[in-house]
């Protein structure tokens, strides 16, 4: 016979653990998505069911209000109202249209935006054409997608923030992890019932409300410290700005190099476009306040190897700085719509007429182009 002792103590373990099994099941299938969250990225991004084929639940149409990731909840913070949809295959997309490709990070994704102030939206109204946000994404991903090798697009876009393409990957490297993801996902989105009991699970691994607890703790008895220069705040500072050697630059470049080649095989047009960091173009606000020079000696390098690159530095440079346009939300690391217009007005024109920006891009005619 069992000991009254046992039973009395394994109830009371059942009831001190209840609480802590029942959160996060009634935040997973009760409560709206973004009961705790402060911005879409939090409220439908895939935390651990990296099975799924992309990386945002699929088929969702949110709108919230949003603050910027740096100081979030803080009198800092600056509220936006911003729209979302996500296609079938977990990407924000309207549809899963594609003639040109947009491979990216957050800044593609469209941070901070709303869907008609996205990249890809900006440059179909001005091409005509399907423009399709692979974002976040690699190249290696793109290229272990079944449906692209079906239908390849007409064109790739790679862009990078700035910040990251040091990290960007070379052809084949997680290759395999790209090809696995992209089996399971299909399988996933073939059944409502696998999608939906997927991301049921996700979320319940989410505990948004305790992380963020935790964070708001964090932000009022924490160490760390905001990295703000006058009403402006910053994700890295001053070490975004750093210098790279010679061999890091050829080494990038190499990197780069390799997506046109592997795309060149396929009969696809490459094109890379970096993102400078708003460190970069409001580098007079730094203490250091010395202009950066990494993304004019990494495109001069592509442009040595015929790659075709995309130069935002110097228009941005010049929205900034000679008509005062703001190109960064002052809470947030990432561009603003304003900064996305111009950028799909460069885009665009390098596509319809790529002979008008030969290979020695200048300063001078981008500022001539966007006046």
């Amino acid at each position: 016979m069992q000991n009254p002792g046992v039973k009395k103590l394994l109830l009371k373990l059942t009831l001190l653990a209840l609480p802590f099994v029942a959160y996060p099941l009634i935040e997973a299938s009760v409560l709206p998505m973004n009961t705790f969250t402060f911005r879409v990225w939090e409220t439908i991004s895939v935390n651990t069911m990296r099975v799924m084929s992309g990386p945002f639940y699929p088929n969702m149409h949110v709108k919230m209000e949003e603050e910027g990731e740096l100081a979030p909840r803080t009198p800092f913070a600056e509220k936006k109202m911003v729209e979302w949809y996500t296609d079938a295959y977990g990407y924000r997309n309207r549809d899963t249209k594609c003639d040109i490709l947009l491979i990216g990070d957050s800044n593609i994704t469209g941070v901070k935006l709303t869907q008609d102030e996205t990249l890809s939206e900006m440059l179909e109204k001005r091409l005509n054409k399907h423009v399709y946000s692979f974002a976040p994404a690699t190249m290696n991903r793109f290229l272990a997608t079944e449906r692209f090798t079906k239908n390849p697009p007409e064109v790739v876009i790679v862009a990078s923030i700035e910040r990251r393409i040091p990290e960007l990957p070379a052809v084949g490297d997680n290759g395999m992890n790209s090809r696995l993801r992209a089996y399971t996902g299909e399988i996933i989105n073939s059944s409502p019932w696998l999608t939906s009991l997927f991301i049921t699970a996700d979320r319940f691994t989410k505990v948004t409300l305790y992380h963020r607890t935790l964070a708001d703790i964090d932000r009022k008895y924490g160490t760390r410290a905001y990295i703000q220069y006058g009403d402006e705040f910053f994700l890295e500072g001053e070490y975004a700005n750093r210098a790279f050697s010679e061999k890091e630059i050829k080494d990038m470049a190499q990197v780069i190099e390799g997506y046109k080649n592997v795309l060149d095989e396929k009969g696809i047009r490459f094109i890379f476009m970096p993102i400078p960091n708003k460190e970069n173009i409001y580098y007079q606000l730094l203490p250091a306040g010395e202009k950066p020079t990494f993304l004019p000696r990494l495109m001069a390098e592509l442009r040595e190897r015929k790659v075709d690159v995309v130069d935002l530095q110097s228009p941005f440079e010049h929205l900034h700085h000679e008509k005062n346009q703001p190109l960064y939300p002052a809470d947030d690391a990432h561009w603003n719509e304003i900064a996305v217009e111009k950028a799909a007005l460069i885009v665009a024109q390098k596509i319809t007429n790529p002979a008008s920006e030969a290979e020695d891009e200048k300063d001078k005619h981008f500022v001539n182009f966007i006046k």
